[in-house]
């Protein structure tokens, strides 16, 4: 009898931000991570870009600031 394992496991989505105060520029990277089966059946974590942004600190202000920056990231990727 042979069980059928999943190829791929989605686990999350992450998100990495870089600020760059000499620019002022925040980059945003989401990455949804999943565990994908290997030929000898182990699995492998992998991390796949979903998107990366970048926005100016006055983009940002003129958005409504960081807090509504993460709240738009978190309702549109749930990380």
């Amino acid at each position: 009898m042979t069980t059928s394992q999943p190829e791929e496991i989605f686990i999350k989505n992450v998100l990495d931000v870089d600020v760059d105060g000499l620019r002022h520029i925040n980059r945003y990277v989401i990455r949804s991570m999943w565990d994908v089966r290997q030929e000898d059946g182990r699995y492998k974590l992998v991390q796949r870009v979903i998107e990366d942004i970048t926005y100016t600190w006055d983009e940002i202000e003129q958005e409504g600031g960081i807090a509504e920056i993460n709240k738009q990231l978190k309702e549109c990727y749930n990380v």
